[in-house]
């Protein structure tokens, strides 16, 4: 997933699917990571859904605004 497909998502919040796709690993493993507390991004439990925050993500991927290329 390139930096401007994870911007042009709608919303705030990104489920674990996208960040995964950021992270290079499987969507279970954010869910972990989340639960032992060692996710590198903003996020928050809703019930049992996972949302992270998708401008926590895309600042650490460094992405300035619309002229940015792929991660």
């Amino acid at each position: 997933m390139t930096t401007k497909e994870l911007a042009a998502i709608p919303g705030n919040y990104v489920g674990t699917k996208e960040a995964a796709a950021v992270m290079g690993c499987d969507r279970w493993t954010v869910s972990l990571l989340a639960k032992a507390g060692r996710l590198p991004y903003r996020y928050f439990f809703s019930g049992n859904r996972l949302k992270i925050s998708k401008a926590s993500i895309l600042e650490d991927l460094g992405w300035r605004g619309e002229d940015e290329d792929e991660v």
